[in-house]
């Protein structure tokens, strides 16, 4: 959960709180507004845009689902650069 801010800290303290990621302002008790870093707002942007795609939806609950395969990337290049080798010597 965010840290939440009466507006008068907010007001006391701006400069220091606008270098944190995301805060909330209170007025008397209820959160009147957030703040949200530009990065957190890129971040959200980006997230929303692969959401919007059909591939990576299908390809995120692949994985959610564990119907995905992983392999290290050190034995994909074994296998890459075996397979090079091969086709070198078939020449």
């Amino acid at each position: 959960m965010i840290e939440a801010y009466t507006v008068s800290q907010a007001q006391a303290h701006l400069p220091k709180l606008v270098k944190r990621d995301a805060f909330a302002i209170t007025h008397r008790g209820q959160i009147v507004g957030v703040y949200l870093s530009r990065d957190r707002i890129e971040a959200l942007m980006e997230t929303m845009e692969l959401l919007g795609e059909s591939d990576f939806t299908r390809t995120l609950k692949d994985f959610e689902s564990g119907r995905m395969k992983f392999q290290d990337i050190e034995d994909v290049e074994k296998e890459l650069n075996g397979n090079a080798r091969l086709r070198r010597k078939t020449r």
